[in-house]
């Protein structure tokens, strides 16, 4: 006897790049017809079997890959204290995940995560692919962290993280061009203080 459709539709969510799937992607299965597939996983999502991320973006149930999920769920890059986490900067997992985006501004609960969408309008720029992952390179990382210290983790621990993790010449001086196009004033000269601070932590010597 075939599977029901719902057992084979929900296993090829599981199975597809970390557990997501589009429908799309679906579709391109000939599992079924589309309108049966569309009425297949709205009841899938309402018997808790899959999580909707968005409108044709669906997930299997649990997560299994957090990031991944996040980042399809909202269409940024992964920043501020999970960029830390997935540079290796940090160890402790976060279990609010922050994406940046230009516009969007939302949390959103799944299970023990937190999604959380940070807009920074132009400020929304120095990401790179890393792990499958699309997230803030370690200069914006650390810009972002002291730009919105609240979605970070803390300036002590930041310090200590970057001194770990030292950051090439190359590296300050894309972190200066961000602070050059993006901050005036006072603002400029805090954020530059605080690099000079951080330079000087007794682990960079």
């Amino acid at each position: 006897m075939f599977p029901k459709i719902s057992d084979e539709v929900a296993a090829a969510i599981g199975r597809s790049p970390s557990g997501i799937a589009t429908l799309d992607v679906l579709e391109s299965l000939r599992l079924t017809d589309r309108s049966t597939l569309k009425t297949t996983i709205s009841r899938l999502n309402k018997a808790g079997r899959i999580i909707r991320l968005k409108r044709g973006v669906y997930s299997a149930n649990p997560l299994k890959d957090p990031f991944a999920a996040a980042q399809a769920t909202f269409n940024g890059y992964l920043g501020f204290s999970s960029a830390l986490y997935l540079h290796k900067l940090t160890t402790e997992i976060p279990f609010r995940i922050i994406v940046v985006t230009r516009r969007l501004s939302k949390l959103r609960q799944l299970g023990p995560y937190e999604f959380l969408a940070v807009a920074l309008g132009g400020k929304a720029v120095g990401f790179e692919t890393r792990g499958g992952y699309v997230l803030s390179s370690r200069p914006k990382t650390l810009f972002d962290c002291l730009y919105l210290p609240k979605y970070g983790i803390g300036w002590q621990k930041l310090a200590d993280a970057y001194a770990l993790g030292k950051m090439t010449e190359n590296e300050w001086d894309e972190f200066g061009a961000y602070c050059e196009n993006f901050l005036t004033g006072k603002r400029a000269s805090t954020m530059a203080e605080a690099a000079k601070r951080m330079r000087r932590h007794k682990k960079w010597k």
